[in-house]
C-alpha cells in the first residue's frame, strides 16, 4: 500500500520564507504615511514650540489674474477707470450678464486684469502699465501714483489682490486636478487636504513641487511627513505651483492597500506555492 508523499522540510521552510517576504514587502510602515514628524528630533519643532514661518512676498508673473478696485470721495472719477461693462453694471443699467444670465462680475476672469506675456496689465484711463515683478501692494502704490500725477485724484484709494490661488496637484491623491483657492495663503498640507488627502500608496518623503520663477521654473523634493518643512518658504504654496505625489515602490509589487487585501494577496500566493509543490513531490 503507497502510502502520500508528506512534504519535505524543505518545501515548509519555503512556503515560511515565502510567507515571511510577503508579509514584510506588504506592509506600509506608519513612518511612511504620518505626517509632520519630528523626524530630526529637533528642539526647535518640538511639540508645543513656537515655529516661525517663512512668508515670502509673491512677485507677479505673467499669466496672473489680478483683481483691482478704485476708491474715492470723487466717484466719478474713479469709475472710469473700470471696463465699460462693468461701469454700467455698477450704476444698474444692466450689461453685467453674459449669454447664460449669469453675472460676470462674479466671474475673475472676465472682471480681472490679465498680466501679459510682456508682464502688463491694461487699466482703462491708465493705459499699459507693467505688473510682472511686483507684489500686489507695489502694484497698488504704482497705480495710486499714476493717477495722482495724471488726473490729480489725490484721496485714491487701490486695492490689488490675486484672483485667488490656482494650483495643480495630481499622482497619487484622492482627487487629482486643477483648482483655484479663494483665499489669501494656503499651505502645502491644505493643499492636499482639499485634494482629498493623499493614498496609502503616496511617497510622502519626496513630493515633487513644480514652482514658477521670473527666470523659469525650478523642480523642489518636499517631505511632508517631516516637519522640517514649516519653516521653510515651500510651506505655503504660489499661484501656480504644481504639485506632483510619486507612488511608493510597494506599487511595483502590485499587492493591497489594505490589511484584508494584503492577506489575501499572501493566501493567494502560499495557496498556489503549496499546489505546485504538491505537484512537483508527486513525481
Amino acid at each position: 500500500m503507497k502510502t502520500r508523499n508528506r512534504k519535505s522540510p524543505l518545501a515548509l521552510k519555503l512556503m515560511g520564507f515565502l510567507f515571511v517576504v510577503l508579509l514584510v514587502s506588504s506592509c506600509i510602515p506608519n513612518e511612511k504615511i504620518v505626517y509632520l514628524q519630528n523626524k530630526e528630533d529637533d528642539p526647535a519643532l518640538a511639540n508645543d514650540t513656537l515655529i516661525e514661518l517663512k512668508r515670502i512676498d509673491y512677485r507677479l508673473q505673467p499669466n496672473d489674474i489680478l483683481l483691482i478696485n478704485f476708491f474715492s470721495k470723487e466717484t466719478q472719477a474713479v469709475e472710469d477707470y473700470y471696463p465699460i461693462f462693468q461701469r454700467r453694471a455698477m450704476m444698474g443699467l444692466g450689461g453685467g450678464n453674459n449669454n447664460n444670465g449669469n453675472n460676470i462680475l462674479n466671474d475673475p476672469y472676465m472682471t480681472g486684469y490679465h498680466i501679459d506675456k510682456n508682464g502688463e496689465i491694461e487699466i482703462n484711463g491708465i493705459g499699459r502699465i507693467k505688473a510682472a515683478g511686483l507684489t500686489t501692494d507695489e502694484l497698488k502704490y504704482s497705480i495710486e501714483d499714476i493717477i495722482r500725477t495724471k488726473d490729480g485724484v489725490m484721496d485714491i484709494l487701490v486695492g490689488v489682490k490675486l484672483q485667488g490661488i490656482p494650483f495643480t496637484i495630481y499622482g497619487e491623491v484622492g482627487s487629482p486636478g486643477s483648482r483655484v483657492e479663494r483665499v489669501y495663503e494656503l499651505t502645502l498640507l491644505e493643499a492636499i487636504a482639499t485634494s482629498g488627502d493623499l493614498t496609502l500608496n503616496a511617497n510622502r518623503e519626496h513630493v515633487i513641487l513644480l514652482r514658477d520663477y521670473p527666470d523659469g521654473v525650478r523642480i523642489h523634493e518636499i517631505d511632508v511627513t517631516g516637519r522640517a518643512i514649516i519653516p521653510t518658504e515651500y510651506w505655503f504654496i504660489q499661484p501656480d505651483d504644481v504639485i506632483y505625489v510619486p507612488p511608493l515602490k510597494i506599487r511595483e509589487l502590485g499587492v493591497g492597500t489594505s490589511a484584508l487585501q494584503n492577506l489575501s494577496v499572501i493566501v493567494s500566493v502560499i495557496s498556489s506555492t503549496t499546489l505546485i509543490i504538491s505537484l512537483l513531490t508527486r513525481f
